[in-house]
């Protein structure tokens, strides 16, 4: 499993690929420069219950403490995951 960051001016994503078969994605847009908003987060239902998701949130938590970018979750997957541990805490705007 490979995971890829894609920043073209389209989007702005971390995804997930399978013997280069997309199985997941976490999407952001940039608020301003030093906020970004986690907009979506989706992983292909065969793909399901191997915590894909959090392997994706902790993607852009990385990337936002390695640009000194806060985040919020707009995705509701994000925000329950961000109101249930302290894990993200340092990037939560």
């Amino acid at each position: 499993m490979e995971l890829k960051h894609d920043t073209s001016n389209k989007s702005n994503r971390f995804y997930l690929l399978d013997n280069e078969k997309e199985i997941g994605e976490i999407a952001y847009a940039y608020v301003n420069e030093s906020l970004i908003d986690i907009n979506h987060t989706e992983i292909d239902s065969n793909y399901r219950g191997q915590n894909l998701g959090h392997k994706l949130i902790e993607a852009v938590a990385d990337f936002a403490r390695e640009n000194k970018l806060q985040a919020t979750a707009s995705c509701p997957y994000v925000a329950k995951v961000f109101g249930k541990t302290t894990q993200y805490d340092d990037i939560k705007a």
